[in-house]
């Protein structure tokens, strides 16, 4: 861990405070004027939320899901899914995804819309009574609508949880948790304005074809920098922000650049880096080094995951976090 902070470092994306816009962040206006105790009235009371709850203005909300975390957390994990991927929720939940320590230190939920048949909808909701694990929107499984997946595990994670850090990543994705967890406690990672992941720079915009994106909707030829979608690490501050601006800021098609567009907005630099690996490992061979790799299947998941617990349990006693 150490040999890969330092490596964060001579890359020039840890430790350093100008990684970072401070000064030119804002507060995004709400549009309502209304007094905390009407708002808090009109949700059905502060009970079910988070101590930031307050500084998310109502919005025009798709979340369905209202299960709070039930304790304080370091990181939680969003993990967007579809409704039919049970196989690839069931990979995680036996892998990287759990944590079974006594003082849990992370969470991780799956983001899905509506099923598109009964039987699929039966089985989302045996999968929330077992497991516990599925934040659901009111939006059908479309491409287009990814977006708003993006929107309800923000604005659940917001409401629900109390957390330091928001992991958003995909179903065919390793993530190697105790290690990313190590790093974000570790000395030199920011603790606000945290916006960490395999940097996107100068994305052009389609017009045509399956990602194509109107003028309307984005006039520039280029997307503002954004990271990847398969993961990427939020502060929790921001997840609060970009909460507050999803009706201020038109939603894309392309939901990592719509991510890259809020987060540009407000002045918050991408903090980029290689141990989030995209597309470059076809031999499914494990890296200490390494964060998160995508994509993997269920072999490669389960493989990279055994590896990384030989390498945990092969430590010293003195050198293993609890």
């Amino acid at each position: 861990m150490e040999s890969m902070k330092l490596r964060l470092k001579e890359e020039g994306q840890i430790g350093k405070s100008d990684l970072v816009h401070q000064d030119s962040l804002q507060q995004v206006p709400s549009k309502s004027n209304m007094q905390s105790s009407e708002l808090e009235q009109q949700l059905g009371g502060d009970e079910a939320f988070s101590d930031s709850w307050h500084e998310i203005r109502k919005h025009r909300t798709r979340l369905l899901t209202r299960t709070k975390c039930p304790q304080r957390l370091v990181l939680i994990i969003i993990v967007s899914s579809s409704a039919q991927a049970h196989k690839n929720r069931m990979a995680i939940r036996h892998t990287w995804g759990a944590d079974n320590a006594l003082h849990r230190r992370w969470k991780t939920v799956f983001v899905i819309g509506e099923g598109n048949s009964v039987a699929v909808s039966d089985r989302i909701s045996r999968e929330s009574q077992i497991f516990g694990d599925i934040i659901q929107g009111d939006y059908s499984e479309t491409f287009a609508n990814k977006v708003f997946k993006i929107e309800s595990g923000f604005e659940w994670a917001a409401k629900y949880c109390s957390f330091q850090y928001l992991l958003k990543t995909d179903d065919d994705v390793f993530v190697n948790t105790r290690s990313l967890l190590s790093f974000l406690r570790g000395d030199g990672v920011p603790k606000v304005n945290f916006y960490f992941g395999n940097l996107m720079h100068k994305s052009p915009v389609f017009r045509s074809g399956f990602y194509a994106v109107s003028k309307e909707d984005h006039p520039e030829d280029f997307f503002k920098d954004y990271m990847s979608g398969g993961g990427y690490v939020l502060s929790k501050d921001l997840v609060i922000k970009f909460t507050q601006m999803f009706d201020v800021v038109k939603p894309l098609k392309i939901d990592d650049a719509y991510v890259g567009k809020l987060a540009a907005d407000i002045g918050v630099k991408p903090v980029s880096t290689r141990a989030f690996l995209m597309y470059h490992n076809k031999a499914c061979d494990y890296d200490d080094s390494l964060f998160l790799v995508r994509p993997v299947d269920h072999p490669c998941m389960i493989k990279l995951f055994d590896e990384s617990q030989k390498r945990i349990l092969s430590q010293a006693i003195e050198e293993l976090e609890y």
